[in-house]
């Protein structure tokens, strides 16, 4: 099955935010990271395992994406410096990320 992302608000903590559609691996993350930094030369830049969530840090110059896995909720990324810029940024690189992935999902088929 194909991934897709579904753009959200989150009023809480007043952010957009791009939870990925089905895609809710524990490690699903690191995926995307890892393709973050290869094709758009992103550095990690920290990471915190907790008992029921996983947070990615991933920099590039003032731009900071935060790759999200929960249980209940499964992966999602959203840029810490939240403006409509690095939002529409964030949106075409995930969109690109996710390319990159479904094209590997064709192969395995």
């Amino acid at each position: 099955m194909l991934i897709s992302y579904k753009k959200t608000y989150d009023a809480k903590n007043k952010r957009v935010e791009f939870v990925l559609v089905n895609f809710d691996y524990y490690d699903g993350n690191e995926l995307l990271a890892n393709i973050f930094h290869d094709e758009f030369g992103f550095k990690f830049n920290g990471r915190t395992d907790n008992i029921w969530n996983i947070t990615i840090r991933m920099a590039l110059e003032d731009c900071i994406y935060v790759f999200f896995w929960h249980e209940d909720v499964g992966n999602s990324i959203y840029c810490l410096n939240q403006s409509e810029y690095n939002n529409n940024l964030l949106e075409e690189r995930i969109k690109k990320a996710i390319d990159i992935v479904n094209i590997r999902i064709r192969a395995c088929e």
